[in-house]
């Protein structure tokens, strides 16, 4: 396991404050995006859509209407950074929460992030699969990958 540097420390506990300006009552997530030169580009949190009228408390407490209207954080990042004209090719994404899905993984590809550091995969959860088969993404696509606890 790669040894995680101060700075690292630095942008997981960037992405653990903005975890919490997501409304979701029961899941904050984080996201921060970081160039090379250790600035940040991006952040995003889950949530609703820009302009979502129907943003309620009641509809995050409903999984239904949350899963269909939810952006994950890693996606918001690349979505606010894209929203902004950053450059995001090259950069290093840091989460906090939970591990990168397959969705957002795929996202992050595309886009040409080329390391993630996020919490490891926690056995027997209902999001292994899905964090397993971004893994798998990522090694097809050489993004260097760091866990941490």
């Amino acid at each position: 396991m790669m040894t995680l540097t101060k700075w690292d420390y630095r942008f997981i506990d960037v992405a653990r404050l903005i975890s919490t300006w997501s409304k979701d009552p029961s899941t904050q997530i984080g996201a921060v995006i970081v160039g090379n030169k250790s600035q940040i580009i991006s952040q995003g949190y889950n949530g609703f859509f820009r302009g979502d009228l129907d943003e309620t408390k009641e509809n995050y407490l409903d999984r239904e209407v949350k899963y269909k209207r939810i952006i994950h954080a890693e996606s918001n990042a690349i979505y606010n950074a894209l929203h902004n004209g950053a450059q995001i090719k090259g950069a290093t994404i840091y989460v906090y929460g939970l591990p990168t899905c397959h969705e957002c993984a795929k996202a992050i590809i595309q886009c040409g992030i080329k390391k993630v550091v996020c919490p490891s995969i926690e056995p027997n959860s209902r999001w292994e699969d899905s964090c397993s088969t971004a893994l798998s993404f990522f090694e097809m696509a050489g993004v260097e990958v760091v866990f941490y606890d």
